[in-house]
């Protein structure tokens, strides 16, 4: 006989059961029935029964953290899953498939009486869910008793709202997103609405209600397939006007990572991330973003797009990802920096074929790295506005006055031209900004700059360009801007068939970008080894090729490659302290080694280092004469050396050529 106390101990013990431990399984198929238990032998039949299983408390919902739903392989589920119930830390609510075949199918469009849905899958005020190995698509045609919205269309919608604060952990992978269309793109003076509400997935975020904190944080996102959709492909949003404090304290989502996806046929951009903290973008390819005839009154698709495209964000990390032909009458660039962002990492990407050109950065932002990036034949719009490999515009909106950027880094790029439609100016309103170690090759009737060369930069701050390769058509307003820049062929390894990929980028020996680079500070990404950025450096670690650099302290290559770099240590501490004080008479050079001193010096000390970065002679200059002679050892087979030249904080590199 059961005493109450032996009730009690019971009651105590099952309160302590982790909820997971009685997690159950609710199977749903093409042949089930709504009215049964939902068991494996005996599914469900419609996304109306599992929406009112998932329905929050208050509306009868009874899944719990641990449950799965799985939807059978090779069925299609037509109308709306509802969503309103989380999971717990480590315990998610897990939304899946079942059985063999292609991935079952969840449509918010097709034969739907009350007309076709805005959205397919909607999550409202979850966490600690997973979603993977599901088809969604949702092409609207039918209006039916929905008369509001029709230019909008979601595959997946995730909204956070003041009844719900801030939603977290949410997982989508190994997802199939397409054929999502809004029933029309048009408004109602036959003109493309400004904002094209279609996307593949949605995150949607009221800004904060005074105390009450709301928001969307921790997403990952990975292993999916974009495809034919009429604008965007992932977007996210945190209703806000708040801009210019500090990070602790702003109203944005946070935590988003995005990997390892694949985004074709989009008619908008595949990434767009307003008011966004930390995000990571890597290992995502972009094939043809901004698909869609832009002429057209009656495309479905936006033709306005491209990879990535930030407004009002912070701490972003854009690395590893391919973008292959992107098109807009607008932006359209490797990736689009809008106003207000800050920290702010691109680096690593491929880009080919991008109408507006290379490298994006609008107004007000802050702390913006682009580095180590391969770009091809980027910048061949038409008109000649926004037509740009860097363009660092004012631009903070319409009718505002322009603001600066602060603090713009443009070192170690590739841009390579050989196509004649390709011909992208140089267009800089900025402060403090850098442009170091980069090739700009332009062949084949490219030009760079040819159409303007605008320079307008903040008084009282740096605009520094050095150590940068030019060759082709490129306006002298540019190069000689650059008082250290070399004019030869790059010596790519195969440029002219890419496939895609940046392979043929790589240099080959005896290239002239080898040990000529520049050496400074990098600049600094405060979340770097943190969070989601655990794997990323404090400063450069590697180029676009795998191999290693070190900025600060060796000697780099110019370009996104530092192959065959000879690792000659500098003691450079500063942008400014390589100083130019000597020049080479005679090169190439046979027996002796020519050097002309601007000022007479003494204590003079240089350094010989061969191709590897081995000293093969050193010594010391004690007389005070500016024309020097150094005898080279008999030992030196022919080849490219490099002299170091060193007076207490001086110090100059140059390379010359060693034949006999």
């Amino acid at each position: 006989m059961k005493t109450a106390k032996t009730y009690i101990v019971l009651i105590l013990c099952w309160l302590l059961i982790p909820s997971g431990l009685f997690a159950r399984n609710y199977y749903i198929s093409s042949s089930g029935n709504d009215s049964n238990d939902g068991s494996i032998e005996h599914p469900w039949l419609t996304l109306e029964k599992v929406s009112a299983a998932a329905a929050n408390d208050n509306n009868g919902g009874y899944i719990q953290p641990g449950d799965s739903i799985l939807f059978r392989a090779g069925d299609t589920f037509v109308g709306r899953l509802m969503i309103q119930r989380s999971g717990a830390a480590n315990i998610p609510i897990v939304i899946s498939s079942y059985g063999s075949g292609e991935k079952p199918i969840i449509s918010g469009s097709g034969n739907i009486e009350n007309g076709d849905f805005i959205e397919a899958v909607k999550f409202i005020n979850t966490s600690h869910i997973v979603v993977e190995s599901i088809w969604i698509k949702n092409d609207r045609k039918n209006m039916g008793n929905i008369t509001w919205g029709t230019c909008n269309s979601q595959g997946i919608a995730v909204e956070a709202n003041k009844w719900g604060g801030v939603i977290r952990d949410l997982t989508f992978s190994d997802l199939k997103i397409s054929d999502v269309f809004g029933i029309d793109m048009i408004n109602w003076e036959g003109n493309y609405t400004d904002d094209i509400g279609v996307r593949g997935i949605y995150f949607d975020s009221e800004m904060n209600d005074g105390e009450t904190l709301i928001g969307i944080e921790d997403v990952l996102i990975e292993n999916c397939y974009f495809y034919n959709i009429g604008s965007r492909g992932i977007s996210a949003r945190h209703l806000t006007n708040i801009r210019n404090n500090p990070i602790h304290e702003e109203d944005r989502n946070k935590n988003f990572v995005i990997r390892n996806n694949t985004f074709e046929k989009l008619g908008g951009s595949a990434v767009v991330l307003a008011s966004v903290c930390n995000a990571l973008i890597e290992n995502n390819d972009f094939i043809d973003m901004g698909w869609g005839d832009r002429n057209s009154f009656t495309d479905r698709y936006r033709a306005y797009g491209e990879g990535c495209w930030l407004w009002n964000s912070r701490f972003i990390v854009f690395q590893n990802n391919s973008q292959i032909r992107a098109n807009g009458k607008g932006d359209t660039y490797a990736s689009h920096i809008d106003f207000f962002c800050q920290h702010v990492i691109f680096q690593y990407n491929y880009s080919e074929d991008t109408e507006g050109g290379f490298c994006e950065i609008l107004g007000d932002c802050k702390n913006i790295i682009w580095r180590y990036n391969v770009s091809v034949n980027d910048g061949f719009r038409e008109n000649a506005h926004n037509r740009y490999s860097i363009w660092l515009s004012g631009y903070v909106g319409t009718d505002q006055d322009p603001v600066p950027s602060d603090s713009s880094f443009v070192y170690n790029n590739t841009i390579y031209l050989d196509k004649s439609d390709c011909k992208p100016d140089i267009s800089v309103f900025a402060k403090n900004t850098y442009i170091y170690n980069n090739i700009f090759h332009a062949t084949g009737g490219a030009q760079i700059g040819a159409g303007g060369v605008d320079i307008d930069i903040f008084p009282g701050s740096e605009f520094l360009v050095s150590n940068n390769l030019f060759f082709g058509d490129i306006a002298n307003d540019f190069t000689k801007l650059d008082d250290n820049k070399i004019q030869e062929q790059s010596l790519f390894v195969d440029p002219v068939t890419t496939n895609g990929s940046m392979d043929g980028f790589n240099i080959q020996q005896g290239s002239p970008t080898i040990n000529a680079g520049k050496t400074f500070p990098e600049p600094e990404f405060p979340l770097a080894e943190e969070g989601i950025f655990k794997d990323i450096n404090l400063y450069t670690s590697m180029d676009a090729f795998g191999n290693p650099v070190d900025l600060l302290n060796i000697i780099p290559n110019i370009g996104a490659s530092n192959a065959y770099n000879g690792n000659i240590p500098t003691t450079v501490n500063t942008p400014l302290q390589e100083e130019k004080f000597f020049s080479i008479s005679n090169n190439p050079v046979k027996d002796l080694l020519m050097l002309n001193v601007e000022e007479l010096s003494d204590n003079l000390k240089f350094s010989i280092y061969n191709f590897k970065g081995e000293v093969i002679y050193a010594s010391s200059i004690n007389k005070g004469d500016r024309e020097i002679q150094i005898q080279i050892p008999d030992r030196a087979k022919n080849g490219i050396y490099f002299i170091s030249l060193t007076q207490e904080q001086r110090i100059q590199y140059a390379r010359f050529i060693l034949y006999r």
